[in-house]
């Protein structure tokens, strides 16, 4: 087992203690020497959309998703009429999800791991008002096509050092990412990862802020800043950045997750829950939702489901770092069940 900083904001919760890092078996990233259908590799899937400038969905857009090694085509769909796209049984690892739409291209460097990843892309759209702010979200769009390729090589190199538990490789990797590009949005954030699972909070928040600096209209920077916000209890600040986040990234499960730890930190119990069943909803093989529901369930004196997240989270996770606090938790709301039933 490898400690993973993962860049889908996979949070580890302890009822106020946030940490970015997830514990998975080390995995093989796709490559010109690996096979794709071969039955050692585990399988994941990556859904998405596309949406315009206009941020209005964009359907019968054709997406491809490339080998970042070889640049192959590994597989290719068309968005739906919500602009949705969805690839399944797709080996872990490393992806170029590229999406065209006439001469218009747009496209992410996307880490598939062991649960569903998300990505959406922002395709330019023409004749919209030079000063609107669909305008200038496509300008932003723009400026990430110009990510230099060198900056990309050395972020998807930490992002593979990462996965593999080379965490002082993945630090310089993404050091030299930045050092070749300083405003690359996506390398902050990814740096901002790495910080929070040293525990360097406050060094996280700045590379956080300057990543929403350089892109206000990166998702991910403002889910992260919610999270980092957690770790330091300031709920409110947490809520307003992935409030931002969330509307940014609308079927992003991680904001809403997050979300639901802020108000549940904040005591608002009811409206912890509906964000926690949203992110259940979108995400129901992530069970550590099912940890953090069940906490906010027992608070609002709601056992039998606490009960009932409590045995699918033990049983799914039975050696899990977090299996203790869940049977313990569990033996209270049996406890607290049956003290109700005298």
């Amino acid at each position: 087992m490898v400690r993973r900083a993962v860049i889908v904001l996979a949070s580890l919760f302890a009822f106020g203690v946030g940490s970015l890092a997830q514990q998975t078996p080390t995995l093989q990233s796709p490559g010109a020497q690996s096979s794709l259908s071969s039955p050692t590799r585990n399988f994941s899937s990556l859904r998405g959309s596309v949406f315009g400038s206009d941020n209005q969905p964009m359907h019968d857009v054709r997406v491809e998703l490339r080998d970042t090694h070889t640049g192959q085509v590994v597989n290719s769909v068309y968005t739906g009429a919500g602009g949705e796209f969805e690839f399944t049984g797709i080996p872990q690892g490393t992806y170029r999800v590229v999406a065209f739409s006439g001469t218009q291209q747009a496209e992410e460097i996307v880490d598939v791991s062991s649960w569903k990843s998300l990505v959406n892309l922002r395709l330019p759209t023409r004749g919209k008002p030079a000063d609107s702010d669909a305008t200038r979200r496509n300008t932003i769009s723009v400026a990430q096509y110009q990510v230099p390729e060198k900056a990309r090589e050395e972020l998807r190199k930490a992002r593979e050092a990462s996965i593999k538990g080379r965490m002082d490789e993945a630090q310089s990797r993404v050091a030299k990412a930045l050092e070749i590009h300083p405003a690359y949005a996506d390398a902050l954030t990814f740096r901002a990862i790495l910080k929070l699972t040293t525990k360097d909070t406050e060094g996280a928040v700045l590379d956080l802020q300057k990543a929403i600096e350089c892109d206000g209209n990166y998702a991910m920077a403002y889910m992260v800043l919610g999270s980092a916000f957690n770790i330091e209890s300031k709920f409110d600040e947490a809520i307003r950045a992935l409030e931002r986040g969330e509307s940014l990234a609308p079927d992003a499960w991680q904001a809403y997750f997050e979300l639901g730890k802020a108000y549940a930190g904040k005591a608002d119990f009811k409206t912890s829950l509906a964000q926690l069943n949203r992110a259940h909803t979108l995400a129901p093989e992530y069970h550590l939702i099912r940890l953090v529901r069940a906490h906010v369930l027992m608070q609002l004196r709601q056992f039998n489901d606490a009960v009932a997240d409590l045995q699918v989270y033990l049983e799914k996770k039975p050696d899990g770092q977090d299996s203790d606090l869940a049977q313990k938790m569990l033996q209270q709301a049996q406890a607290a069940m049956a003290n109700a039933q005298k």
